[in-house]
């Protein structure tokens, strides 16, 4: 029993931790994703770290692909004073 229990805590633990690498990695197409927007990997890559760390403070992170691409502005707008962002951060995230 004492076996089962160590292996269901750590299978839970492992899996918890997938849970917060939802958000993708940065790949060299997201940076010609978008069309007319000058992005480069730096600054993506930037934004992913800012999103990881500093929005799971206040709650857990947002599945990215539950919004639009247009609703993104406005949350990180609106949520950037809370979080205490700077305006070159919240042009990252």
């Amino acid at each position: 029993m004492k076996t089962v229990s160590i292996f269901v805590a750590l299978a839970f633990v492992l899996f918890s931790c997938e849970l917060t690498n939802y958000v993708p990695p940065v790949t060299p197409q997201m940076a010609t994703a978008r069309s007319g927007q000058q992005v480069d990997l730096v600054m993506l890559r930037e934004g992913r770290t800012l999103f990881v760390h500093r929005c799971i403070e206040c709650h857990t992170l947002p599945v990215l692909w539950r919004y639009s691409t247009d609703d993104w502005p406005n949350i990180v707008d609106s949520m950037s004073h809370r979080a205490s962002l700077k305006p070159a951060d919240r042009e990252a995230i």
